[in-house]
């Protein structure tokens, strides 16, 4: 008989008797829980350890500059130019577009062989900025090279001016200045919004191996059905279950948020020119955000493994649904235009683009706080309703 259906007062005493016995057997495999607390505690010192050393990496490379030039005898005033600009010269590489093409160089300068004749008749004097576009650390090479010859491009232009009695400011009959209005911490959380992701992905991954467990685990074990013949009721038995696995997931995101943390006040990002905090107030505002997320994630993922036979058929299932989750926030990555109002009422999305706001110290509206504890809320409610039913169905005994 199904007891979906069971309509007797939901008690308190039963319901807590519930969330002892699952959390107790989560913590048997006290290991495994670890190890998983650990992994999500790295995860945050791991993305900040390689921000810092990639983008001193990339700092270390421009500010030791080495500008290869093809033909370079046709330009010495260039090679002049570079020099007192403390960028090194490697004069006539050998097979250069082959090791371009490798990665063993990232950008060449090839002066053109009638470049010295051109230049002294006063007609345009060709150099060709060779690189590979789509090999994203040969950018900012690419870029300091290109900016150096048009530094001394610029130059040149003014010395003619001057020679012919012309002021060289009528050469530059715009002045365009530039004035950002965005802050150190605006600045700074341009790069470092992949924080808003990492945080998020605990809160996704936190809570499945206990779901799976509390679940389809115990189906495999065949440990759920003494549990539907005791007095407890169905909808005791899920929130039981809910409170449980989101209680493993809320200490999950908790640590993984004091790793970061602690690692922002190890890891010296202003001296990569990263102005970025990440204080009590930033945690605050995404604790905020990420506990409703991470009561609804639990339930979800419930709903989801009570429709498994075995732990592994469980899994497979909950890994497209948590691989098609992730895929949500691109939503704002790839966004060329101001997002629309029901943005933040997107699931994981709107999590998502208000932690950037939260990184960014931008003002967030009251409806959007609002739209942060509605949203997971809702969802998390009717998930408990479809694993009630499942629990109380006579087909989940069956084995089917």
């Amino acid at each position: 008989m199904s007891r979906t259906g069971d309509s007797r007062a939901l008690d308190v005493a039963r319901l807590w008797c519930v969330t002892r016995k699952e959390l107790r057997d989560l913590l048997r495999d006290r290991k495994s829980i670890f190890w998983g607390l650990f992994a999500v505690a790295l995860s945050g010192p791991l993305v900040l350890g390689i921000i810092y050393f990639g983008a001193g990496a990339i700092n270390d490379r421009v500010e030791h500059l080495t500008a290869p030039i093809v033909n370079a005898r046709f330009a010495p005033d260039l090679v002049r130019h570079m020099e007192r600009n403390a960028i090194s010269v490697d004069i006539d590489p050998p097979d250069y577009e082959a090791r371009i093409k490798s990665g063993a160089l990232d950008a060449v300068l090839v002066i053109d062989v009638g470049f010295s004749e051109a230049l002294a008749s006063g007609r345009p004097a060709r150099i060709t900025l060779v690189t590979e576009s789509s090999r994203e650390r040969s950018a900012p090479i690419a870029a300091s090279l290109r900016a150096a010859v048009l530094s001394w491009a610029q130059q040149i232009g003014r010395e003619r001016l001057v020679l012919r009695g012309v002021a060289p400011a009528l050469a530059d009959p715009i002045t365009m200045e530039e004035f950002d209005l965005a802050t150190p911490s605006q600045r700074g959380s341009r790069m470092l919004q992949i924080m808003g992701f990492y945080a998020l992905f605990a809160g996704l991954m936190g809570a499945i191996a206990a779901a799976l467990d509390v679940t389809a685990g115990e189906r495999e074990r065949q440990t759920l059905e003494p549990l539907l013949a005791t007095p407890v009721t169905t909808l005791e038995l899920s929130l039981g279950k809910w409170a449980a696995v989101s209680a493993v997931n809320l200490l999950a995101v908790t640590v993984s948020l004091l790793g970061f943390v602690l690692a922002l006040h190890l890891v010296p990002l202003d001296r990569i020119g990263l102005p970025f905090s990440f204080g009590w107030r930033e945690y605050g505002g995404f604790m905020a955000v990420l506990t409703p997320f991470s009561l609804m994630v639990p339930a979800v993922l419930l709903a989801f493994g009570a429709a498994g036979k075995t732990a592994k058929e469980a899994q497979s299932s909950l890994q497209v649904g948590v691989s098609l989750l992730g895929l949500l926030p691109l939503m704002s990555f790839l966004r060329q235009t101001q997002a629309p109002w029901w943005d933040v009422w997107v699931p994981v999305n709107g999590q998502f683009a208000v932690l950037n706001r939260v990184l960014r110290a931008e003002p967030i509206a009251w409806h959007d706080w609002i739209a942060m504890a509605v949203v997971p809320l809702v969802i998390a409610a009717l998930s408990l309703v479809v694993l009630r039913y499942r629990l109380g169905s006579e087909r989940l005994l069956a084995g089917r």
